[in-house]
């Protein structure tokens, strides 16, 4: 086995093709010399993709991002990458060339990554795959937080549902989080504030979650968390800790005092599970963590 690894991780290192493998959380595990080159890594650095992203966005290399708020692209981003078995897509970089990107999701949240130069090929056919990309991302994303929108957070409800034999012992835990008293936020700073208040709520959470975590909009105030391969212990330590971070964000620039909070209902998916039923139980959880006083979370029986 040890001659084969050794060959194989050569062979990645006079390979063309960039290649790299993240942990659940979105950090760096392996990466040969042709991505290092590509997204300007230095031979010693184990970065998470988030922060890699941001770094050459700022210094005009890797990606072009041609949209005009990095982090809502950033976001959008996010809430499909590490959600979905394979993710294929085709970007320009800021030196001229087009790559072909694609990205396999493995059960435990591992995500390998494998990208190829494909400037030679015709410009016209790039450019429509890219349209092609770009609609079923804006498909996909909620337009006033840049998380998943309904659709795209329930279908991975589905996807996780129809994997649950794929990850024992471990599957999915799903958490509905509705944020508390939203209404004397609209009241006291109006829709646009309120509007504020739910973009800086989901950036905040979404950057405390790992890779693989799914975070989409339900509508209104409420959004639903995915936790694949968790523990319910484990899911609910995650809620707290997004709860002390969204706790600590001045949410409205005007009134550094102002803090929003959330109550949260949990739940595991279950054999013979179904969307309705998953999302049912975590309303019912919801609804009792609410009835106690909010800025609580509460496990579905």
């Amino acid at each position: 086995m040890q001659p084969a690894l050794t060959r194989l991780i050569e062979t990645f290192d006079h390979a063309a093709a960039m290649v790299a493998l993240y942990d659940p959380a979105g950090r760096i595990l392996f990466a040969n010399p042709a991505y290092r080159r590509a997204f300007f890594l230095d031979p010693d650095e184990a970065p998470d993709w988030i922060d890699l992203m941001r770094r050459n966005h700022a210094h005009r290399r890797g990606p072009v991002v041609s949209h005009d708020d990095f982090e809502a692209w950033l976001s959008s981003s996010l809430s499909r990458r590490g959600k979905v078995p394979m993710l294929s897509i085709e970007t320009d970089m800021h030196d001229g060339s087009w790559l072909h990107i694609v990205e396999q999701t493995m059960p435990d949240g591992h995500i390998l990554f494998v990208a190829l130069d494909i400037t030679h090929m015709r410009q016209s056919d790039r450019m429509l795959r890219q349209e092609r990309d770009i609609a079923r991302k804006t498909a996909s994303t909620d337009a006033l937080t840049g998380v998943s929108n309904r659709g795209h957070i329930m279908g991975l409800l589905g996807d996780r549902i129809d994997q649950r034999s794929a990850m024992p012992p471990r599957g999915t835990i799903a958490v509905l989080v509705d944020l508390d008293h939203f209404k004397h936020v609209n009241d006291r700073f109006g829709h646009v504030g309120g509007d504020r208040v739910l973009r800086e709520f989901s950036r905040t959470v979404r950057a405390n979650l790992r890779t693989c975590d799914a975070f989409g909009r339900i509508g209104g105030e409420e959004f639903l968390i995915l936790f694949p391969g968790a523990t319910i212990a484990k899911a609910k330590r995650a809620v707290e800790r997004l709860r002390e971070c969204v706790g600590e964000q001045a949410m409205i620039p005007e009134d550094d005092l102002f803090r929003i909070d959330f109550s949260a209902g949990l739940t595991d998916i279950r054999p013979g599970d179904t969307i309705s039923s998953v999302y049912r139980r975590a309303d019912e959880a919801l609804y009792v963590a609410k009835s106690a006083g909010r800025g609580t979370l509460r496990l579905a029986g």
